[in-house]
């Protein structure tokens, strides 16, 4: 019997991604949507659909308001006990907790609880680990739970670190990033194609970006997460491309490693989502890659099928990497994300696969 789940989201891009892939998916059956006051009251069907894909067959909704005491009794009436959350950090912030300790599973792609205390920020293949600090403080109420994914950009930097990380270890890494409008919301998008232009400014963004690849690779300690100690000193950029964030990566290493050996550690890494197989999962986390990076074809890296992500959800799902060189201790790639896919609803639901299958909710 596949669980019954809600997004917090009806009309952005993240939002329609969520419900794209949970459209066909396997164990989960979506059931409730909920959006702002403009969508509010409107069928699920009759919201313009930002995707570039077809919009699948998706249930006959009516998008509920996010009140939280009608959110809460609507959750309860759909039986819905997990939530995925796109919401603007603004309303996820006083909303996310208080469905978690009204006894609500949340998994979120919003910004606004990242480092929050007792709230691990995971993607399945990098730090599943950090699942470990998912503990209910004594003075919260409730057996809910709150998890959350990761900026849509970091994926791309961390997950190809992880086995050079593990094996020899990093003094520092500097990034240069060259993010699509998609990662700025349909409104972006849909405002630089028109005008053919865009600031390459994006505030905050390179903050956040050493911020999370520092916890993602930190350590799990009595006290929580200890974040790796290496300085990470990133550039971003937005670009005239309509998806896929694309990044420079070099590597100050702690030893000297061969090319080679660096290669095989990548290409030979796995994680815990591939061993349990689980239906979001690549069958690699990442893809070392011997051609340069070409964003419309490598995007949809993980494919199995046709490429369509509301029926293949591994398409997407795999980063892109090209380029690699080591010399000495300095190693370089380039990677590429899908933003929406990989980078935001993709990564949140894998997370809630993986979280279910390692037995941290019940039912």
């Amino acid at each position: 019997m596949r669980r019954r789940v809600a997004v917090l989201g009806a009309s952005g891009l993240v939002a329609q991604r969520f419900q794209q892939r949970l459209a066909h998916h396997p164990w989960f059956e979506l059931s409730l949507v909920a959006g702002s006051p403009d969508t509010a009251g409107r069928s699920l069907g009759d919201l313009p659909w930002r995707l570039e894909e077809d919009r699948p067959e998706l249930p006959d909704l009516v998008v509920q308001n996010g009140d939280v005491d009608n959110l809460v009794s609507q959750l309860k009436k759909e039986n819905c006990q997990l939530v995925f959350s796109a919401l603007p950090s603004d309303v996820a912030g006083p909303l996310e907790p208080a469905l978690r300790d009204a006894g609500f599973t949340v998994f979120s792609n919003s910004s606004a609880h990242r480092h929050s205390v007792g709230v691990p920020l995971v993607v399945a293949d990098l730090n599943p680990h950090h699942l470990q600090t998912l503990k209910i403080p004594p003075n919260r109420s409730g057996s809910g739970m709150l998890a959350c994914s990761t900026n849509c950009t970091v994926i791309a930097v961390a997950l190809p670190l992880k086995p050079v990380w593990d094996m020899i270890g990093i003094r520092g890494v500097r990034v240069r990033t060259a993010q699509a409008l998609s990662g700025g919301g349909w409104a972006l998008l849909e405002s630089a194609r028109s005008s053919g232009a865009v600031s390459p400014d994006i505030p905050g963004e390179a903050e956040t970006i050493s911020r999370e690849t520092k916890a993602l690779l930190g350590r799990v300690s009595q006290d929580g997460i200890r974040p790796a100690g290496f300085p990470v000193e990133v550039e971003c950029h937005r670009v005239l491309r309509d998806h896929g964030h694309l990044v420079d990566v070099e590597v100050e290493l702690s030893q000297e490693p061969a090319r080679g050996e660096v290669e095989e550690w990548m290409r030979q890494y796995r994680a815990r989502p591939q061993a349990l197989d689980l239906p979001s999962a690549p069958a690699k986390p990442f893809v070392v890659l011997d051609e340069p990076l070409e964003p419309e074809t490598h995007r949809w890296m993980g494919a199995e099928g046709t490429a369509d992500p509301a029926s293949d959800l591994r398409a997407g799902m795999s980063v892109s990497v090209s380029g690699l060189e080591v010399e000495g201790k300095r190693m370089r790639f380039s990677a590429l994300v899908d933003n929406t896919i990989r980078g935001a609803a993709g990564g949140c639901v894998l997370l809630a696969e993986l979280t279910i299958a390692e037995g941290l909710i019940s039912g």
